[in-house]
């Protein structure tokens, strides 16, 4: 398997004109909250992340995203994405305040939040806290 590098999938997005959440491709579902409690019953880790396809910070997150998703130390997670634009309420129930944001649930519970971060290894420490 390939594995494109953060700043060369940028540029492709860029290129091509790719929407982030069409970048999501199979390994985000979309999010349900009988989806959130069914993997959590499983005892799997949750990403779940908060995005809009006008959302320039969404657009530098997608492809750190999946490339950290795609690496094996994170395969258990379940990962869901919210569409901020047509799932908002839902998006906030969850605490979001805005597109751009992630979260983590481990266990059960929600134990991590972060908004805006586009640092490759702050994302990384986010997911890892999952684990």
């Amino acid at each position: 398997m390939t594995v494109v590098k953060p700043r060369l999938m940028a540029v492709l997005m860029a290129l091509f004109m790719v929407s982030p959440l069409a970048l999501a491709g199979d390994r985000f579902e979309p999010y349900s909250e009988a989806r959130l409690e069914a993997a959590q019953a499983e005892g799997r880790p949750v990403f779940i992340e908060v995005a809009a396809d006008w959302c320039s910070t969404c657009k530098r997150q997608a492809p750190l995203i999946e490339a950290l998703l795609a690496e094996p130390a994170f395969s258990e997670y379940v990962a869901l994405k919210i569409d901020w634009d047509a799932e908002e309420s839902a998006a906030r129930a969850l605490g979001a305040p805005r597109q751009s944001t992630l979260f983590v649930y481990k266990d059960g519970e929600q134990i991590a939040m972060s908004v805006a971060e586009t640092n490759p290894e702050k994302l990384r420490s986010l997911l890892e806290k999952g684990l």
